[in-house]
């Protein structure tokens, strides 16, 4: 995947897709492989804002049966399914543990029935999946072993436990890096760090944006029949662009946040029901879950939901968001948990639900938004779009492919996301695929890689087998090779130093992994990409600010 802004500016695409989020490079890679000539511009780095800010959990929709929204729920399963097998060194099953108190709705009676339908939706949920893949049936405990499993639960009124399967991501930055690598395998031409800062509009069409690469502040223009305005929290700022060249840059959206901590019992996942309510169930089961989900031999919490209103390039997770996160688990659940047992913490900004109308009980919406231009006056080929869960950006993705295939009146193919694998998915029986990268991988590095890579981790190897120095950790504390970070810059567009540390290895997304390892880091970069002394400096700044959160 190479950075081409000379082919940006002299060809014409039939899709111009602006956002480089799991949204925009999700239907890029769908358009590729259909045939159509696409472009993406990003303008951070890939996956960079809300794409990142997730629970990593790939979820089949159990909670959708609350709205009896079967529908949603089955989208939900077969998304799931795809991505457990389009990814499956990324996409892992996760086993949930729910503690069930009295005898109505939260009662073990009442979640034997959801498990009972929950199998029954999902019925063809693992075929075609390999068996380290496979999702189990549910199932219900006694009392004595959801304890067992949930020591630190409130006992008072326990009448059992509910265990269920769900999906997780190993790594949510390379998940979404990989839906751009195979658009870019597919022909597409994507760049980061090239934002689009206006549209050249005739006769009621948009013929090219506007854009300004980042990195030299040069300005260029990409020629296109029909545009994607995928930018997510950005997306009315986007279209404010066809009438103004400084929007404004205000919104209001749902603020979500997670935090990673040290790790908390048990191996499972499970919720602690928070004191929010879900205004928008039609059966009630009181009030909405956080979740603690294992990840990478830490935890994640999360989700929030608290109201923002401002720009979203100010958003930030503040230091005043962590301290009333802790305290509202600590006063849930006995974690115990201290400011010094969060290691990192990630979030996003996802639009509004209808009903939500006080700022106390901000509610991120549960469907995605598209809106077409044309039926508002505006460009006939312009149609934004708005995601609202991971799980779905393919399935969404597929759509607005569609939408746009029929609007270009393309002799185009049919969709092919839905079994294709994605660049690293290819790895056939996942176990035997483990096995295999024990015996070429470094020692001590082989899950590392093959979690993170998946088959393409033979092409970070190579690298060590053209310079044997890049076998190298970047430092005793991490599984980290020197030839990943080689690797990030040659052929994954890595262009600064955060885009390395937090999205291209995972380094820095278990906490800070020390100035000595970030120094080594930039070093490595600094000689593929050329930076001075001085830029090494400024590069090492803005990765530390990451890891120290304004006040609030």
């Amino acid at each position: 995947m190479k950075r081409d802004l000379a082919r940006l500016s002299d060809e014409s695409f039939d899709l111009v897709i602006i956002g480089g989020g799991v949204y925009g490079l999700s239907a890029a890679w769908d358009a590729a492989l259909r045939g159509l000539r696409v472009a993406v511009l990003e303008k951070g780095d890939f996956g960079a804002a809300t794409s990142s800010g997730s629970l990593k959990l790939i979820h089949g929709g159990l909670r959708y049966l609350q709205h009896l929204n079967f529908a949603r729920m089955r989208i939900s399963i077969n998304e799931r399914h795809r991505m457990l097998r389009i990814a499956p060194h990324l996409v892992h099953p996760l086993e949930f543990v729910m503690p069930c108190y009295g005898h109505a709705m939260k009662g073990p009676e009442a979640m034997r029935l959801a498990l009972l339908f929950n199998d029954l939706m999902s019925f063809d949920r693992n075929r075609g999946v390999d068996r380290a893949h496979a999702i189990p049936n549910g199932r219900t405990l006694s009392p004595a072993e959801c304890l067992d499993r949930l020591p630190g639960i409130r006992r008072e009124g326990l009448t059992g436990g509910a265990v269920f399967y769900d999906a997780q991501m190993h790594n949510s930055e390379r998940l979404t890096l990989s839906f751009g690598l195979s658009a870019a395998e597919q022909g597409a031409a994507l760049a980061n760090y090239a934002e689009v800062t206006g549209f050249h509009v005739e006769q009621d069409s948009i013929r090219s944006v506007i854009a300004r690469d980042r990195l030299s502040d040069r300005m260029f223009h990409v020629a296109g029949r029909l545009f994607l305005n995928l930018t997510g929290p950005w997306a009315d700022i986007t279209s404010r662009l066809l009438t103004s060249p400084s929007p404004d840059r205000r919104v209001v959206r749902s603020k979500g946040i997670q935090l990673v901590t040290r790790a908390l019992p048990p191996a499972a996942a499970f919720p602690i029901e928070s004191r929010q309510r879900d205004l928008t169930a039609v059966i009630k089961r009181g009030g909405r879950n956080y979740f603690v989900t294992p990840w990478r031999g830490l935890s994640i919490l999360g989700t929030t939901d608290t109201l923002y209103e401002g720009s979203p390039d100010e958003f930030a997770i503040t230091e005043a968001d962590i301290g009333e996160f802790l305290a509202e688990i600590n006063a849930l659940y006995p974690a115990g948990l201290e400011r010094k047992d969060v290691r990192f913490w990630i979030g996003g900004m996802r639009p509004l639900g209808d009903e939500d109308t006080n700022p106390e009980h901000a509610k991120a919406s549960h469907k995605s938004q598209i809106r077409d231009h044309a039926r508002e006056g505006g460009p006939s080929n312009l149609i934004s779009a708005v995601g609202v869960k991971y799980t779905v950006c393919r399935h969404i993705a597929e759509n607005l492919v569609d939408l746009a295939v029929r609007r270009l009146g393309a002799a185009a193919g049919r969709c092919r996301t839905r079994e294709t694998p994605l660049a690293g998915g290819d790895t056939g029986d996942f176990e035997s695929f483990l096995a295999e990268s024990r015996r070429v991988a470094p020692a001590g590095t082989s899950e590392h890689l093959a979690r993170n890579y998946g088959t393409r981790l033979r092409s970070v190897l190579a690298l060590v087998s053209g310079d044997p120095s890049l076998a190298r950790p970047l430092a005793d504390s991490t599984e980290v090779l020197r030839a990943e970070v080689v690797h990030a810059v040659r052929e994954e567009m890595a262009m600064r130093l955060d885009d390395v540390v937090l999205r291209r290895t995972g380094l820095g997304t278990l906490g800070h992994p020390g100035r000595p390892t970030l120094e080594e880091c930039a070093r490595l970069m600094a000689a593929e990409l050329g930076w001075s002394p001085a830029r090494q400096a400024d590069e090492l700044a803005a990765v530390e600010r990451v890891f120290t959160p304004p006040a609030g």
